[in-house]
């Protein structure tokens, strides 16, 4: 398996990578491809994999009594697990599906962390995406719990403008937690 230039750059900034560990990594890489609006991970199951998106676009969700519950929007060039369920290795408690067709590099759990113990690089770049996408969870989190349905639609279209254009509008309504008409007065406004 080959490591695509895009995760080489993006581990690259964070870290000088030796050609040891890009072999090993291309040895630890599968090819995954998941056809659009197919589950990648299903609530209850195990999140075996973490990807890194090469092409595609997924979303993450929970159900709730009387509806499901849109929780992020991933694309290319970003890492898309189910983070409790893939890092304790237990039943994820979210689904993540796919809007378009993926294509993804998965890194096994088991060879996650073989390459931190085998390569101390890897260890600084899996802490940096550790810090990294837990800032820009709380960030989203922030902006759910602090802004009026207008601002946070407002903050989704200045900061994630493709995701806007991207996801349909009934899932982009669940994300900002509110129904499709009260989004498309938002949308008449602006």
């Amino acid at each position: 398996m080959h490591v695509s230039p895009q995760m080489i750059n993006l581990f690259s900034k964070i870290q000088p990578l030796s050609e040891e560990f890009i072999h090993d990594l291309s040895m630890a890489l599968e090819s995954i491809h998941i056809p659009r609006k197919t589950q990648w991970v299903s609530y209850g199951e195990i999140c075996r994999y973490a990807l890194f998106l090469e092409e595609g676009l997924l979303y993450s969700s929970y159900e709730e009594t009387k509806y499901t519950a849109t929780t992020w929007f991933m694309k290319e060039n970003e890492f898309v697990i189910s983070v409790e369920s893939y890092l304790r290795q237990k039943p994820s408690k979210e689904t993540i599906t796919a809007i378009e067709d993926c294509v993804a590099v998965g890194l096994k759990y088991e060879n996650m962390k073989r390459l931190i113990q085998d390569h101390p690089c890897f260890h600084n770049i899996y802490t940096t995406l550790i810090e990294h996408y837990y800032m820009l969870s709380e960030e989203r989190a922030f902006n759910l719990r602090k802004r009026e349905a207008t601002d946070r639609y407002r903050f989704l279209l200045e900061y994630h403008g493709e995701i806007v254009r991207r996801v349909p509008l009934h899932l982009i309504a669940s994300y900002l937690c509110i129904n499709m008409e009260t989004l498309s007065r938002i949308r008449r406004k602006i």
